[in-house]
């Protein structure tokens, strides 16, 4: 057997993973469908939203604050940012409860935060329109992961300790027997044969999975890339966050890339069975997009330069991810379904599956991911 453990799926949570097992002297095989980063993957995207905000949910919150060192671990490591903390600005644009909870959250963990008047907001962003919300919570530590770049790091480390890449394996069977998955069968028909396996298949989930029947949806995420039409330097992430509006479900990016600024939908999407190509926005979205700015930023909203992306999420129907052992097996283990959250949980994800696989117990109590919480439809 030439591999000590064969994951699925190479975009951040499968990359995260392979690495951090290479890193304790795993002999790992990545493989993925498309390529590694792949381009229909939710997490091949040059910057991807850091936040600490999630509500009353404070232990979401610590998990996300428990990933700052890790990332700058591997900065340190790697010679490059992986995550700019230009901070996050939630925006409350509707009754306020979200950001009233998350404030208060941020608050009690003693993690820094500040609540801002729409006029400070105003005031701190001149560019911002005073109106555009009640009120606002900022917290500097959020940004944003710059999640290709990351993906493409964890590939060469894996390289460099004896691990490999397999671009252009589609999974097809799972085969299992005596409690162990014993080899997974391809597209081609070939076998692949390791003693552990991690599944971090994204939007492919429940294909990869089939057999397990386990209860994901996938939905499509549109988002839309922009040159910001004048004062494009009023836009760099040393002069603007990333921002929120929850009412909308709707956030956005400084300018990150080339000159360009990113807006795009976090609310649940429309559900596909997996991902279509090509991996193009609805139209009606740039209109969308022009109102948001129009509310906001009117500066940005007569934007000339721009380009579409659909990113497909992986979702559960309580909405917490999977991050557990396969049922009936002892030597597989699930991470799926972060709801585009991936590039902000990898870092400590990985860490909790190589321990997983390594057969210690992990930091984290994982209870509340465990598959069994919800209904499978295995397949007769």
């Amino acid at each position: 057997m030439s591999h000590d453990v064969i994951v699925v799926g190479g975009g951040i949570i499968g990359a995260s993973a392979a690495y951090a097992l290479a890193r304790r002297g795993h002999k790992v095989l990545v493989m993925d469908q498309v390529s590694i980063p792949n381009p229909q993957g939710s997490s091949d995207d040059h910057a991807r939203v850091f936040r600490l905000t999630h509500g009353k949910d404070s232990f979401t919150t610590d998990l996300a604050a428990r990933t700052i060192p890790l990332w700058k671990e591997h900065e340190r490591t790697f010679g490059e940012e992986f995550l700019t903390q230009n901070g996050v600005l939630d925006l409350a644009s509707g009754d306020g409860k979200v950001e009233e909870a998350s404030y208060k959250t941020l608050s009690d963990l003693r993690l820094r935060v500040e609540r801002l008047s729409s006029q400070q907001v105003a005031e701190r962003y001149r560019m911002i329109r005073p109106r555009c919300c009640k009120f606002a919570v900022f917290h500097p530590d959020g940004g944003m992961v710059w999640a290709k770049r990351a993906i493409e790091a964890f590939s060469r480390g894996i390289l460099r300790s004896r691990g490999a890449l397999e671009p252009g394996v589609k999974i097809v069977k799972i085969l299992s027997d005596k409690g162990k998955v014993t080899a997974l069968k391809d597209s081609k028909g070939k076998f692949w044969r390791a003693e552990h396996y991690v599944f971090a298949s994204g939007a492919w989930t429940r294909e990869v999975l089939a057999d397990y029947g386990i209860p994901v949806a996938i939905t499509r995420q549109e988002c839309l890339y922009l040159r910001p039409p004048r004062n494009q330097g009023r836009y760099r992430p040393t002069h603007f966050p990333v921002f929120s509006f929850s009412k909308l479900g709707v956030h956005g990016f400084p300018v990150h890339i080339h000159g360009f600024m990113k807006i795009g939908y976090h609310r649940a999407g429309v559900e596909n069975r997996a991902p279509v190509i090509p991996l193009l926005p609805d139209r009606k979205f740039e209109g969308q997009a022009r109102q948001v700015f129009k509310d906001f930023v009117p500066d940005l909203a007569d934007f000339k330069e721009m380009e579409g992306r659909v990113h497909y999420y992986t979702r559960t129907p309580d909405g917490d991810f999977l991050l557990d052992q396969l049922p009936g097996v002892d030597n597989a283990w699930l991470a799926a379904a972060f709801a585009g959250g991936g590039p902000m949980f990898a870092p400590l994800v990985g860490q909790i599956l190589s321990q997983l696989v390594s057969g210690e117990k992990p930091a984290v109590n994982l209870h509340r991911f465990r598959i069994s919480r919800l209904r499978l439809r295995p397949k007769a």
